[in-house]
């Protein structure tokens, strides 16, 4: 179908244009398909809809999805009861807690010139199995180190397609005098 704004060519099923984003007309729903959805609402109260596309979970009373916008058809195949939900989102819960847990767990201490290739090492080791990981690093001479370290890292990781994301976090909240008092958690990990 051509674009009645800008005239390109869209498929035939886009609710949107592909070039200028203007939105075509949506079809109106049925009043039986309306009366069918307010039964599934009153029926499963509590319940939630899983998006084909994308997996998130909205409300019932939903006709589309919250997060990626699907538009919901078939409401009662998309049915996740209240147990199920809530058993899933407790599962997500617990794995973010472990992450954060395991990030916290050892960090890879980095104080002075020496051993930056065992760091490097350990680094690359945690960041190719998928992981983050956390380096601590301290004083000016630790921090530059440490700094060298995720460069390196970074090389190897864009010869191979991917980045490195880092979040830095300082360990103290008192004013930094002193550039060799300065302590700071590196988190990394690969995209």
């Amino acid at each position: 179908m051509k674009c009645p704004h800008c005239q390109a060519e869209n498929p035939d099923d886009a609710t949107y244009c592909s070039l200028c984003y203007a939105r075509f007309a949506v079809p109106k729903t049925s009043r039986k398909a309306e009366e069918e959805a307010e039964r599934l609402r009153k029926e499963h109260q509590g319940w939630k809809l899983r998006c084909p596309n994308c997996g998130e979970l909205s409300p019932v009373a939903s006709s589309f999805c919250l997060r990626c916008g699907f538009q919901f058809e078939e409401l009662e195949a998309l049915l996740v009861s209240e147990e199920e939900w809530r058993r899933q989102e407790s599962e997500k819960a617990e794995e973010i807690r472990r992450e954060v847990e395991s990030i916290h767990a050892s960090p890879i201490e980095i104080l002075d010139t020496e051993g930056g290739a065992e760091a490097l090492r350990r680094l690359e080791g945690i960041i190719s199995s998928g992981d983050r990981a956390r380096l601590r690093a301290r004083g000016r001479v630790g921090i530059t180190q440490a700094m060298k370290v995720v460069a390196l890292l970074g090389e190897d990781l864009r010869k191979k397609g991917q980045d490195v994301v880092m979040r830095v976090q300082m360990l103290s909240d008192e004013a930094v005098k002193d550039l060799d008092d300065l302590e700071l958690d590196i988190i990394v990990k690969g995209e």
